[in-house]
């Protein structure tokens, strides 16, 4: 019985597998179709981007092949009274389920496995793919009247261009690298986006413009802030595109190199990044006090500093300048104070990206086990099986399943829930629902029960045309 169980089992979970995992394809290519048409890429590279993608949705197919497949079987069993002769020879649920809980317990351990070293792999090369194909032709990812970062530490802009050749008209370039807001502006009539030979270099080559740029002096001296304004007729700017590699981009942005990791690098990195967060609180608490020995001697940190009587006693010369050397030190210390903050804050929040990764890997296993017990029994309820109605029902759980965890993995992302949390509160909420239609399921419930639902339905509106006439 336990062989004939998993064979009428594990056919509809690989064809379901199949085409849970096809969909998944045809919408990773839906969203990136974009970034692939028209860059000139030969078959050979596309069809291996396209196999090493793929292979990164392979976890995410197993959940839905998982609850598809037992509610089909079971229903299936249902429908042909082949569960109800099982019950009425004295075999239990469980003992019924028995040799599909254990496959469904080695598709777990699989995704688990799966997640943690092939995933990793797979992932990386093909974020690192995904970017080369994007460099192929920037020019296509620069839209009019909408802002492209995708430059760390640049803003391009545009007013107009021409799909054909690829020209952009109204272009301007805010340079934020120094992290002081948009020091420089770069504003030309027309340019176009080349790439040099090597691929690492990215040239705007541009006509007719003007940059503006601006430089604040950190010296108490000299208290003028210089403008420079240079015009051109033509104009070549080079951006440096290597940031965009696999060795680079994976140790600066945790935000892809999580995805690259497995569970001891996890651990590993994230103990590193409490360390760095407690060595920049130290070195940040001790070099302020150095440079600032004054904020140790206020009794009250909170009290205003009354500055007029001071400055009252100075001339007009001296008590502008006086007031602009203050200004300027209170100036230094909120800038310190915030980059501060923002160091911690970025150091925190990728900590945090690293433990919703590190939570994935166990849910991702986990979910599989779940909806199994979701599937099964409420296959055994509803008694119907084929592709009808379980495929409607299965699809419809699964689509609340992903989006409660989109959702709260999302809100942990943003540090606005704890990655516990985050991760597996679509778990907590679907376990509970898997032990209640097994509860139902073992006690032969009739919810769900089309038939019955009918004949109901058939009752109610006989009484009523009976009471009309």
């Amino acid at each position: 019985m336990d062989w004939y169980i998993l064979k009428q089992y594990v056919g509809p979970f690989i064809i379901t597998f199949l085409l849970a995992w096809f969909v998944l394809i045809m919408q990773f290519l839906w969203v990136y179709i974009d970034d692939l048409i028209g860059k000139g890429i030969d078959t050979e590279n596309l069809l291996r981007f396209v196999w090493y993608t793929s292979s990164t949705l392979i976890p995410s197919a197993l959940p839905l092949a998982i609850l598809l497949s037992s509610i089909m079987t079971m229903g299936k069993f249902g429908e042909n009274s082949e569960l109800t002769s099982a019950k009425a020879s004295g075999i239990s649920l469980f003992r019924f389920f028995k040799s599909t809980i254990i496959f469904s317990i080695f598709v777990s351990l699989f995704a688990f496995y799966y997640s943690n070293y092939i995933f990793t792999k797979t992932k990386a090369v093909a974020i690192t793919m995904l970017s080369d194909i994007r460099n192929l032709k920037p020019t296509l990812l620069i839209k009019p009247k909408q802002f492209y970062n995708g430059i760390s530490g640049i803003s391009i802009l545009v007013d107009g261009k021409d799909e054909k050749t690829g020209t952009l008209y109204g272009l301007k370039i805010y340079d934020h690298n120094q992290g002081n807001g948009n020091q420089s502006l770069l504003i030309a009539r027309s340019a176009r986006m080349l790439q040099s030979d090597n691929g690492k270099v990215l040239i705007f080559r541009m006509d007719t413009g003007v940059m503006y740029k601006e430089v604040a002096s950190n010296s108490y001296d000299n208290l003028k802030y210089p403008h420079y304004e240079w015009k051109f007729s033509n104009y070549d700017k080079r951006f440096d595109l290597t940031q965009f590699k696999l060795a680079e981009n994976l140790s600066k942005n945790p935000d892809d190199a999580r995805f690259s990791m497995n569970m001891a690098q996890l651990n590993i990195q994230m103990d590193s990044f409490i360390k760095e967060m407690a060595t920049k609180k130290t070195n940040f608490d001790t070099h302020f006090l150095r440079l600032n020995p004054s904020f140790m001697l206020l009794p009250n940190p909170n009290a205003p500093i009354r500055l007029s009587d001071s400055i009252a006693k100075l001339n007009t010369d001296e008590a502008t300048k006086f007031k602009v050397i203050i200004s300027n030190k209170l100036r230094s210390v909120k800038n310190n104070l915030f980059t501060h903050n923002s160091d911690i804050s970025y150091v925190r929040s990728n900590n945090q990206l690293l433990k919703v990764e590190w939570h994935r890997k166990f849910t991702l296993a986990i979910s599989c086990l779940v909806l199994f017990f979701v599937g099964a029994p409420l296959g055994a309820i509803i008694k119907k099986g084929g592709i009808g109605l379980p495929m409607f029902i299965s699809v419809i759980l699964f689509i609340i399943y992903y989006m409660l965890t989109k959702i709260s993995s999302e809100f942990a992302q943003q540090e606005k829930v704890t990655p516990f949390l985050g991760m597996w509160f679509s778990t907590m909420l679907f376990l509970p629902l898997g032990i209640f239609l097994t509860y139902k399921a073992m006690n032969d419930s009739q919810m769900m029960n089309i038939e019955g639902f009918a004949n109901w339905v058939i009752e109610k509106f006989s009484k009523k045309n009976v009471d009309r006439q």
